[in-house]
């Protein structure tokens, strides 16, 4: 029933096979071609050096004026054109190379075009085979469906990694802010004058504009850990600390301390909400490796089964 689809089938995951190895033998002979052009290049200064050693012997110069009344002119002037003549023979051995190599590129770019869309036509026939396959079988249509929720699973962690490391990052910001801050602060206390008050002040703008971005993104970031929150993969990672850190900015308790000057404080809980949301980008960051091994796993047996269906 299958023969002639799994035929194609081999046949065109041979053109992926030469595909690859045409890739990569082009790649090295890109890389190979560039040292040529360089080899060329140097053999034809070397060419011109010569040649104009020789020009100056049998032209109206001073270096062919001396040799003629020394005597020695016939003898420098042979030496001279034989070294022209190994010159440009080593110039045209390289340009050789040069051409040979690009001739191999150009005739492994032809082939390549013949197998670029291979996988197209892989999916198309696998497709075709796949679609008979699974009304006859029930198991591997649970394979595919098992393949969807990972496909889904996957998705909504690396959303929520994307969240929660825009968080972070606004959150190192504020530390790196309210560090600063709190320094200046220790020094305008010990007599630092204007200069001083006028830099923490700074660093404190900067720090609340930043932690207020952090608010907007832990909205998002909350959302993301409500929707992997359920998934067996997750069921271990720990979210409360983040959430909790939200309703510190819900509850204006951050305009609290500022307002009455309380930096270090601060400086400690957003270090400590910080390593919070460390925690939490790491665990779905294991989470993420986890179902991608196991989706990997589903997908190469099941696509081994509906190559092989007879």
């Amino acid at each position: 029933m299958f023969e002639n689809l799994n035929e194609r089938l081999a046949e065109v995951k041979e053109k992926g096979r030469r595909k690859e190895k045409w890739e990569h033998r082009l790649q090295k002979l890109q890389e190979e071609l560039s040292g040529l052009e360089q080899a060329r290049k140097a053999a034809a200064g070397r060419l011109a050096g010569e040649e104009e050693d020789v020009a100056r012997l049998t032209g109206m110069s001073l270096t062919n004026l001396l040799f003629t009344m020394t005597g020695k002119k016939a003898e420098k002037l042979d030496k001279e054109e034989r070294e022209v003549i190994s010159a440009r023979l080593k110039y045209e051995e390289a340009d050789r190379a040069v051409r040979d190599t690009r001739e191999q590129i150009a005739f492994l770019e032809r082939q390549l075009g013949a197998v670029r869309n291979w996988k197209r036509e892989y999916d198309a026939i696998f497709e075709a085979k796949e679609k008979i396959v699974l009304e006859n079988n029930e198991p591997l249509r649970e394979s595919a469906e098992r393949q969807a929720v990972l496909t889904v699973e996957l998705r909504e962690l690396e959303e929520a990694i994307r969240a929660g490391q825009s968080v972070r990052h606004d959150l190192e910001l504020a530390e790196e802010d309210l560090r600063s801050a709190r320094n200046w602060g220790t020094y305008d206390m010990l007599g630092g004058g204007m200069l001083s008050t006028h830099l923490k002040h700074s660093r404190l703008d900067e720090a609340l504009e930043h932690m207020y971005a952090a608010q907007t993104n832990l909205r998002r970031f909350e959302k993301e850990l409500q929707d992997v929150g359920g998934s067996d993969f997750t069921s271990g990672l720990e979210i409360s600390g983040v959430l909790r850190f939200s309703d510190y900015f819900f509850d204006g308790l951050i305009a609290d301390w500022l307002v009455q000057g309380r930096i270090h404080e601060l400086h400690d809980q957003v270090k400590l909400r910080l390593a919070e949301v460390n925690k939490a980008v790491n665990g779905l960051e294991s989470a993420t490796r986890r179902v991608e091994q196991e989706l990997g796993d589903v997908r190469r047996k099941y696509v081994q089964e509906v190559e092989n269906y007879l």
